[in-house]
């Protein structure tokens, strides 16, 4: 193959050229798709760096691609998105489950870390929404977790985000996932089995304070949507086990309020 065709996906990618591209690769079946540049720049490296969203998604569609190849500095695709707080970009590599969000580069700084570095809220949001791994809190080479690198460069929104975050990871994947748009068929379908094992649990004791406090463990660690739905699933059935005299004051008070 020659290094010309190759080069001229890279840049036909890297610019935006969608039509042309597919157009080399129809005409190129064997065109090497991870070829790099002397900085080990690939094609979805110059995609993610110019912001080329409908570029990444062309390459993603390809078998071949390597989607955690890194380049000179360490960089996968999904690093240099969220450095540069390119949103499409970021989206578009996280719909992809090959992608790993989890991999840090030369310096152990992951895209959460440069996403926080940077101020880019948004695609940390994004980042929590997925429900991924996100990594190493504290990158090896690093003095900063991503926490005390967004409050050292006076990035607020990301502070409290991270903050928030946790405090009660659950809770504000949730919030996050049904603000982006983000709750699909297979969050229902958890959603389902966790209401499945939640009331499974009241059943093996029904009678019992070790029952109402382990479901209220469990309770508490959940979306407040869900929260709802089990309180109201267990008033109706086991209320006397819900209103145990030990129960938490604010969980009795949801009850009641419920059931009233």
């Amino acid at each position: 193959m020659s290094i010309s065709v190759e080069r001229s996906f890279y840049e036909a990618v890297g610019g935006g050229r969608v039509k042309a591209a597919r157009s080399l690769l129809r005409d190129h079946p064997r065109l090497d798709v991870n070829w790099a540049n002397e900085l080990r720049y690939t094609a979805l490296h110059s995609a993610s760096v110019n912001n080329r969203a409908e570029s990444v998604k062309l390459l993603l569609e390809q078998p071949a691609i390597d989607v955690n190849v890194k380049n000179k500095y360490g960089q996968t695709a999904v690093i240099i998105g969220c450095w540069n707080g390119w949103e499409d970009v970021v989206q578009m590599l996280l719909k992809d489950p090959r992608v790993d969000v989890a991999l840090g580069d030369s310096g152990g700084r992951t895209p959460l870390w440069w996403a926080a570095c940077h101020g880019k809220g948004q695609v940390v949001e994004w980042l929590i929404a997925s429900g991924r791994d996100l990594g190493e809190v504290n990158p090896p080479n690093s003095v900063s977790t991503p926490l005390e690198i967004a409050r050292e460069r006076g990035k607020a929104e990301v502070v409290l985000l991270l903050e928030r975050f946790m405090a009660n990871p659950t809770q504000i994947r949730h919030e996050l996932r049904v603000k982006l748009g983000r709750l699909d068929e297979m969050a229902a379908e958890v959603f389902a089995l966790t209401v499945f094992l939640c009331d499974d649990l009241l059943q093996l004791k029904p009678a019992s304070h070790l029952s109402s406090t382990r479901f209220f463990f469990i309770i508490t660690k959940l979306p407040v949507e869900l929260q709802m739905v089990l309180c109201h699933r267990a008033v109706g059935s086991m209320k006397q086990n819900i209103l145990h005299k030990d129960s938490e004051v604010a969980f009795k008070s949801l009850a009641r309020t419920i059931d009233s």
